[in-house]
């Protein structure tokens, strides 16, 4: 009795021997594994001391329930110079299914430890690889991204001077051309060719669209470089501690949110404080940035022969990122980015009207190319994709002073790719016109969607007197035939003013943009102030309005952006001479009157008419 005694307590000593170095082996693992919650982030190896057949680890969010996981490394070599001042060390992968999937579109960022110290960031792959080999971002390289100024973000237009911008925006206007100037805005966001070296893409997630993005979507994409993955959302936005973040988490840089979220999604490398880094390479290397910073939760890997990717939705905002540089991103906690609000209300022929509402970031270029993927997508969701239709769109962009108002109608195949590229234009260049900061408050756009293609063309204007006198007022006959439709009859009214001189009298009836382009021509524009220049765009008249102008001759001159009409010769010809730059543009005519009329569909068709006012009877 006494030895089956001393056995069971051998026994029980013995398995409390075993437990407690299990749970000295278990907690030197989880001490390995680098936590925001730690007091000091990861000591650091620098990339002179890393060489080839070193073996270490790194660390990332693979999903499928089991969070961050482990896979193994082994060093390949350190690349010298690989860009100016900075080193790229090369490495292969294993474990956690890599040898199966290869290097993972989303694992940019995932942090690399060799002896237990940080060497860098996983930040480079390559597409069809047979081996999972990668490219590793030095540590030290990320850690200067804390150093940069924090500057405002800096307007860039689509165009490379000021001038040219406003002369560009005047003649997309004037013109009614959009679509081809749409890419300028997008060509800043164009990533360089595409050589041996080729920085891991970040899946970039459009949720709430069920039409893949639409087509503006697909050419930012393209543009940017940016792999499209399908991908939820959270309804949660909260602030939250720089616990919810560490080392190899997932984490998204947010675009747009509302009823659509544009977000791309990598991997936390460092979090030290109030802030982290992040990715390992730009995301769209635009320097100083205002984004908002947010949780991403990894629900799995796709795995591909051409690149991997993790699927994601986006969560909780947490904070902003500043910076994005050439090695990574800087993100703050709690810190808020500005959002620009956007609301589209779209009503159709079978639809009733429907209400959208979104935020996007407030930057010079992001925001103008946002809040044409938020329209182009609500259009191609609850409309057809393509073919012909007629879009009536009444737009207003809220500023601190005004409220900027376009108004047109686009019919036609390519209408829905050139009503939303004129919102792009315009809000692009309130942004980053050369005169002033101007703060996007809030865009609110109304369309009414036809599926058919609708439109009248003028086939006869009869004024009821041609020989008529000052103070008269004449009414004018304006015959439409619409299209595939029956014929109809506008009357427009021409009022003379009663202090008109004898002599002739030009009236010019006709659509929107004949209109607009007639009275550009008789009476142009020089803004030399951002007021000005709004003032011009009011003068563009919509495609779907019946305008009847009224003119007679008279010198004067544009000075200071400002027209002066009706001058003495004299007086005209000294103010030309001595107006700024190539001088200033002469004014031959008088405008008299100006009437716009809506209409229910767009018009086509215009005519000059010669009328002669008498001498006033006595």
């Amino acid at each position: 009795m006494e030895l089956e005694r001393k056995g069971v307590v051998r026994f029980v000593k013995v398995r409390a021997r075993f437990a407690l170095l299990a749970l000295l082996a278990l907690s030197a693992a989880l001490a390995a594994l680098p936590s925001a919650a730690s007091a000091q982030p990861a000591e650091i190896l620098p990339a002179d001391k890393v060489a080839a057949g070193m073996k270490g680890y790194g660390v990332t969010d693979l999903g499928d329930g089991k969070g961050i996981r482990r896979f193994e490394v082994e060093i390949l070599g350190l690349l010298k110079r690989f860009a100016p001042r900075q080193d790229l060390i090369l490495a292969r992968v294993s474990g956690a299914g890599l040898e199966h999937s290869g290097v993972i579109a989303g694992m940019s960022g995932s942090p690399i430890y060799v002896e237990g110290k940080l060497i860098g960031a996983l930040a480079y792959g390559w597409p069809f690889s047979k081996d999972p080999i990668c490219g590793i971002t030095p540590i030290q390289s990320m850690l200067d991204i804390r150093q940069a100024p924090a500057a405002p973000p800096v307007p860039i237009g689509g165009a490379s001077a000021p001038r040219a911008a406003t002369a560009s925006l005047l003649s997309a206007f004037a013109g009614g051309v959009f679509r081809e100037r749409f890419d300028e805005l997008v060509e800043p966001l164009r990533a360089a060719p595409e050589g041996s070296w080729t920085a891991l893409p970040l899946p970039v997630s459009f949720s709430g669209s069920s039409s893949g993005g639409g087509r503006v979507f697909g050419r930012v994409a393209e543009a940017a470089g940016w792999l499209v993955a399908p991908a939820g959302r959270s309804s949660s936005v909260s602030a939250a501690a720089p616990a919810a973040l560490k080392p190899g988490s997932a984490v998204a840089t947010v675009l747009l949110s509302g009823d659509m979220v544009l977000a791309a999604t990598g991997t936390v490398t460092w979090v030290e404080g109030n802030t982290i880094l992040a990715f390992g390479h730009p995301f769209l290397s635009m320097g100083p940035v205002d984004m908002p910073m947010a949780e991403a939760d990894v629900l799995t890997v796709f795995p591909s022969l051409f690149r991997s990717f993790k699927f994601a939705g986006t969560g909780r905002v947490l904070g902003s990122v500043t910076q994005d540089r050439s090695t990574g991103i800087l993100g703050t906690f709690g810190a808020r980015a500005p959002m620009v609000p956007i609301t589209v209300r779209i009503s159709s022929d079978e639809i009733p009207t429907q209400t959208f509402r979104f935020e996007a970031v407030h930057n010079s270029m992001l925001t103008p190319i946002l809040a044409a993927i938020a329209i182009d997508n609500v259009l191609t969701t609850l409309e057809k994709r393509t073919g012909e239709r007629t879009l009536v769109w009444k737009s207003s962009i809220q500023t601190p002073g005004r409220s900027v108002r376009w108004d047109s109608v686009f019919s036609g195949l390519s209408a829905r790719e050139e009503a939303v590229a004129s919102l792009a234009l315009l809000t692009n260049y309130l942004m980053a016109n050369e005169f002033r900061d101007l703060t996007i408050l809030g865009v609110d756009v109304e369309i009414a969607h036809s599926d058919r293609l609708q439109r009248a063309r003028i086939v006869n204007v009869e004024p009821r007197k041609e020989r008529l006198r000052a103070g008269e007022s004449v009414p004018v006959w304006v015959d439409l035939v619409d299209f595939r439709g029956g014929s109809r009859r506008v009357v427009l009214d021409l009022q003379v003013p009663p202090d008109t001189p004898p002599g002739p009298l030009t009236v010019f009836v006709g659509d929107g943009n004949a209109a607009t382009a007639y009275d550009l021509s008789l009476y142009p524009s020089d803004p030399q102030s951002l007021d000005q220049v709004l003032d011009f765009l009011s003068r563009m008249r919509p495609a779907n309005s019946l305008n009847l102008l009224a003119y007679r001759r008279a010198s004067g001159a544009v000075v200071a952006g400002e027209p002066l009409a009706a001058l003495p010769p004299s007086i005209a010809a000294i103010l030309r001479d001595r107006g700024p730059g190539d001088g200033t543009p002469d004014l031959s005519h008088v405008r008299l009157q100006s009437v716009t009329l809506e209409q229910p569909i767009p018009i086509t068709g215009s005519v000059r008419l010669n009328l002669e006012v008498l001498p006033k009877i006595w």
